[in-house]
């Protein structure tokens, strides 16, 4: 017995030192078909599967090749494949798994190989990957073997390998394979895989090109192969793929004869199927398998879905616990998911669910454009369930509008109204002083005054009229209407749904369960209905390198020194002069951001947080191209941040220009002597109470005050002129204080163009010189909190305002008492503020 067991024992040595020199003369090869090539010369390796080269290995599979391939893999990836004929009766089941941890590519792979004729054996590796999944991967990998066969089963190696895209077109990777193997005694060669590859063609065309070395188990470099590579995916889902090597060197052992591995794959989006052969000097093998990944892969879409997109559900963020979480701008998000759909083939038709809009006139159109230009390609229904004359504005730009049975369409027009609080405040013993520069700076009226100013009600009605024509010739124009007949339909205000439909306004009247038919009939084929629309990036891998980035900086809510944070009775957010530019400053210098788009929704607010954003503002365009992008309102120190900008582009009916700075200080002297409280101040410095709400200003008080007022007018005026390159004679008619809607602004060249958020990218990336074929990417900073101290605190005022009384909550909801607890936490002079007085 002992004689036969030393028998199998020596057998065996034998196997695996015959094995070691096989190895030791094989021709080393590119990518998978390296694997095949040595089990032909009978040394253990996994699949030969289709890896057109080392710069091109991005798949979970890829990690034969180099182990810098999990470090593309952008989420969870998934594929199995099964291998027969590459030697005599041979067969061979592969598993591998990859997906990215942050900046850690992971990647896990399992093969069990029968060789036919020869110990079976199962492969194991494991690949760890650093990089940022897009420009650069360092990877490292271990592979160990388990077999009955001592001499395999003791096999161990590991890998490194580096793969940098510097650039959309270019992939460059190096990597080393089999370091510290040994088999059955003797060193195996290190083998090294240098790499080159292009993507044209809108990323569908990849050609690759690799040498091939190895070190001859002596720390040598001998290159021995040339291995080229291409691959083509197509639209329809067919992907193409293939290497071949062809040997360089004429050596005795070597063989001159060309080698090959070809796939072809069906790819769905999370699913594919894959397939092909390799071809060897004496035999051709083949293989199947079967691909499943989270990430969505070029492949042909449905083209049946209509997902409906309910816009009141989508402005609303998320909750969880105290803290308000998911996008920091939904309004933004919409924008991004609606221009999703456009040129999503999954995508049919578009439905929208309009109720309530909380948006001004400005974003409203904004939204609108949005929606017609899906329709432009694809058909749009809108379901209007509520809501008011912004709200049916912005269904018209849908294909077909439908209203529900008993529902009554409120198109009543457009309001203006505003509280004049000085009869009141005067009863409780509270004046305000103001000192004011702009005959139409009319801001403070509704404190100082019992009714308004001929110039209040000059620009209230300017305004108004300017947005109520437009809105009138926007729906005649999108129901094939004429204008009268729309105005007589705003007239008559309120109309039933079966009216609406006889006047033309609507096109049917349905109850929800039947919208799937109508949307069916609108698109003209059968559609899916679906929930709200979530569009899938594309696979991470599909382009290489760094896009170019279009950074959108945003400037929400009141500007106010410091950082951003919540405003009081949990309204609109108050933009941090700090924050901001912070983000300005830190886009400026990020050599990644080709441009940068301003967006402003921002009524004012203090004078010197405006002046400090608008420097950085001026500091960021020396570097880069600045756009400005208007929504709602940009007005006062809104506008004062914008002329900042290269240029800038605002709605037709956005609120801009207000051109004044007024100060303003309660005086409660009055209140206090109502409650009996007596005062006595002592102060060094003619000027030292100015800021006391106790008591009124003195004259010399006031002729201070007037003199910085002054001062800062003229500077806001200089720097109108200097941004809009006109001269001050010019900005001096159109300043003092008067609001214009952005197509008036438009005509006084206050603005550069009338357009949206998108536009105003569109003309960002024209003066960053990025063309159309150019991979950008837009990246959005949110003015509001920053970091978990800020978080916390926007959390637990959103609780404290939900817990308020009834009667606070009321107050609340009043537009002027929001404004004067602005000012209490803007400061006593308040230069460019809350112009809560325009038209809602």
């Amino acid at each position: 017995m002992t004689r036969n067991v030393n028998a199998a024992t020596r057998a065996r040595r034998r196997t695996a030192v015959a094995a070691a020199l096989a190895l030791l003369s094989a021709s080393p090869a590119a990518g998978q078909v390296r694997s095949a090539l040595d089990r032909e010369a009978g040394v253990p390796a996994g699949l030969a599967l289709p890896v057109p080269g080392v710069a091109v290995a991005e798949e979970p599979w890829g990690t034969a090749t180099t182990p810098a391939a999990v470090g593309f893999v952008g989420d969870l990836g998934l594929a199995w494949f099964r291998e027969g004929g590459v030697t005599p009766d041979s067969r061979a089941d592969g598993l591998y798994l990859a997906t990215a941890l942050g900046a850690l590519g992971t990647g896990y792979s399992v093969e069990w190989v029968r060789p036919g004729g020869a110990a079976s054996y199962r492969r194991s590796a494991l690949a760890l990957s650093l990089g940022d999944g897009r420009s650069f991967s360092l990877g490292f990998g271990w592979s160990w073997f388990a077999s009955s066969d001592a001499a395999i089963d003791a096999f161990r190696s590991w890998d490194v390998g580096l793969t940098v895209r510097p650039w959309r077109h270019l992939s460059i990777a190096a990597a080393t394979l089999g370091r510290d193997a040994r088999l059955g005694g003797a060193d195996v060669p290190l083998r090294y895989d240098l790499g080159v590859a292009t993507r044209l063609w809108d990323d569908a065309l990849t050609l690759s090109a690799d040498l091939l070395a190895d070190d001859r188990a002596r720390d040598d470099f001998h290159a021995t192969h040339l291995a080229f590579g291409a691959g083509l995916e197509l639209r329809s889902g067919i992907a193409l793929s293939g290497q071949v090597l062809v040997p360089i060197i004429d050596e005795p052992g070597v063989s001159r004869d060309v080698s090959a591995v070809v796939g072809l794959a069906w790819n769905g989006g999370h699913l594919g199927l894959l397939g092909g052969a390799t071809a060897l000097p004496d035999r051709t093998g083949g293989f199947g398998g079967v691909r499943a990944s989270r990430e969505r892969y070029r492949s042909p879409g449905s083209g049946r879905e209509a997902p409906v997109v309910n816009v009141d559900d989508e402005l609303e963020r998320d909750r969880f616990l105290i803290f308000t979480v998911g996008d920091r701008d939904p309004y933004g998000l919409l924008l991004r998911r609606l221009a999703a759909a456009r040129t999503d083939p999954d995508v049919a038709a578009v439905g929208v669910r309009i109720d309530g809009l909380p948006l001004g006139h400005g974003r409203t159109e904004e939204l609108r454009a949005a929606l017609a230009a899906i329709r432009e390609r694809k058909p749009v229904f809108a379901y209007v369930t509520g809501g008011g004359t912004d709200e049916y504005w912005l269904a018209t730009a849908a294909t077909a509008i439908a209203v529900p049975p008993g529902g009554v369409l409120d198109v009543s027009g457009f309001r203006s109204t505003k509280l004049y609080l000085k009869t009141a405040l005067a009863r409780a013993g509270v004046a305000f002083d103001v000192v004011a520069r702009g005959a139409y700076k009319t801001a403070p009226e509704p404190l100082v005054r019992a009714g308004a100013s001929p110039e209040s009600r000059e620009v209230t009605n300017a305004v108004l009229d300017d947005v109520f024509g437009r809105m009138i010739a926007d729906v005649a124009a999108a129901r094939r209407l004429a204008p009268d007949k729309v105005r007589a339909a705003v007239d008559a205000g309120l109309l039933g749904s079966e009216q609406a439909k006889a006047e033309g306004l609507v096109d049917d009247v349905l109850w929800p369960d039947e919208l799937e038919r109508w949307a069916s009939r609108v698109a003209g084929k059968r559609v899916r209905l679906g929930g709200p629309y979530r569009p899938e990036p594309q696979r991470r891998a599909q382009r290489w390198g760094r896009p170019a980035i279009v950074e959108v900086v945003q400037v929400e809510g009141t500007i106010v020194s410091g950082k951003s944070r919540g405003g009081p009775f949990g309204g609109g957010g108050l933009a941090g002069a700090e924050t901001i530019a912070k983000q300005l400053r830190r886009a400026a210098a990020d050599r990644d951001v080709k441009a940068i788009v301003l967006r402003v929704d921002s009524p004012g607010g203090d004078g010197l947080a405006s002046d400090l954003v608008w420097r950085e503002v001026v500091r960021a365009r020396a570097r880069k191209p600045v756009v400005a992008s208007m929504g709602d309102v940009a007005a006062s120190g809104g506008y004062l941040v914008a002329v900042g900008a290269d240029a800038i582009v605002a709605e037709p009916s956005t609120l801009t220009g207000s051109v004044g700075v007024f100060g303003l200080k309660p005086d409660l002297s009055g209140l206090l002597s109502k409650l009996s409280i007596s005062r006595e101040a002592f102060a060094r410095g003619e000027n030292a109470q100015w800021t006391s709400v106790a008591k009124p200003w003195t004259a010399s008080e006031r002729r201070a005050i007037e003199k910085q007022i002054e001062a800062f007018y003229r500077l806001f005026v200089d720097r109108v002129a200097e941004g809009r390159k006109l001269p001050r004679g010019e900005i001096e008619p159109l300043a003092g204080g008067r609001v214009w809607t952005g197509k008036q602004a438009f005509e006084r060249r206050l603005v550069d163009r009338l357009g949206s958020v998108e536009d105003a990218i569109a003309l960002a990336r024209e003066r960053a010189h990025l063309g159309s074929g150019d991979w950008v990417e837009v990246r959005r900073s949110a003015s509001g909190p920053a970091d978990l101290g800020d978080l916390v605190g926007e959390a637990l005022a959103d609780v404290a305002a939900a817990g308020e009384p009834p009667v606070s909550r009321a107050l609340g909801a009043l537009p002027e008492v929001r404004a004067l607890a602005l000012l209490a936490e803007l400061g006593p002079v308040v230069a460019l503020p809350v112009e809560w007085v325009l038209p809602p």
